[in-house]
């Protein structure tokens, strides 16, 4: 095994070992096939998935909100070089240089986990869409080299996707989040509904907060169609599971919000919903879009209103203003 590491990544084959067999676990569950993936990619993307994971653990089972802020503030040093890391993130910087990861997109997922530290209340979709791209878009990015997914129109496509799965995420954990005071749904949404956060830290099962939810999912499925649109834009090997995973959340989101489930990760879908998107999946198998032979339409620009200027946005900081 040692001899199939990536050369630069020697000085910690352990480390890198563990994280490949954390991932390949991981992948399964999810009805992912990480053999798709040729190394060193495949090891590339399991240590970028274990200093995510590792980064989110750290960072909710701090005891304090401190410790978390502490916490933090130690792996931006580390990740930024500007303190000595430990094994895992210098494997982690050691493939940066070679696989072209866009680094300064941790500093996005960096931020946006400070921002759910203590109470986190989300004004308007506009707010939401910009925490959605900190915590998921970013990491989308930072994924996209290293599948081999590059260029500009493939990365807003990436944008899509992550925004996507963020407001699906959102949707499915409002009891989870309100156990920490933590309102993601936006005050705008709520107050149509005449509702605010208290409402939902009182109640996150309301049968109120249904519309809200519901619009949430419409919002999403906006994404995840642009998403699905430019799927050519990804490697023919994981076109598949792109769409999959759409449609695999997408309906999560729609089912949550017609308070059908709670929170539940795509591996604990009922055994009908997998053989039906599978099915589906099959059907997609042969479309021109998916192998590549019809061009996407061109990406709608307002769907990235919110992240202007930002890595993978359509629109310029300069184009949002005028």
């Amino acid at each position: 095994m040692r001899d199939r590491l990536w050369p630069g990544y020697t000085a910690w084959a352990d480390t890198v070992l563990a994280a490949r067999r954390e991932f390949t676990r991981v992948a399964r569950s999810f009805w992912l096939v990480p053999e798709l993936i040729p190394l060193p990619s495949r090891d590339d993307i399991s240590l970028l998935y274990c200093v995510c994971r590792r980064l989110d653990d750290e960072i909710d089972d701090a005891p304090s909100t401190e410790q978390a802020r502490s916490a933090l503030a130690s792996w931006r040093a580390e990740l930024s070089g500007a303190a000595e890391p430990r094994p895992l993130v210098a494997a982690f910087l050691a493939g940066v240089p070679r696989s072209g990861l866009p680094l300064a997109c941790m500093d996005h997922l960096l931020d946006g986990m400070a921002f759910d530290l203590g109470s986190v209340r989300i004004a308007d979709d506009a707010e939401l869409l910009r925490y959605a791209y900190r915590v998921s878009a970013a990491v989308g990015l930072m994924l996209a080299p290293l599948l081999g997914v590059r260029g500009a129109e493939a990365e807003r496509r990436v944008v899509d996707l992550g925004l996507a799965l963020q407001l699906t995420n959102v949707g499915l954990g409002v009891a989870g989040d309100a156990k920490r005071d933590r309102v993601y749904l936006p005050a705008a949404r709520l107050a149509a509904e005449r509702l605010d956060a208290h409402d939902v830290l009182a109640n996150p099962g309301d049968p109120r907060l249904r519309p809200v939810l519901h619009g949430l999912a419409d919002l999403a499925d906006s994404y995840y169609r642009s998403a699905a649109l430019g799927a050519a834009c990804v490697p023919l090997r994981y076109r598949h599971g792109v769409i999959l995973l759409g449609r695999a959340y997408g309906e999560l989101g729609r089912r949550a919000a017609s308070g059908e489930l709670a929170r539940v990760a795509p591996a604990q879908l009922p055994r009908t919903i997998k053989v039906r998107r599978l099915l589906e999946l099959a059907a997609t198998a042969w479309h021109p879009r998916t192998l590549g032979l019809v061009a996407p339409p061109p990406h709608d620009a307002a769907l990235h209103a919110a992240i202007a200027g930002w890595r993978g946005a359509h629109i310029s900081n300069q184009e949002a203003l005028s």
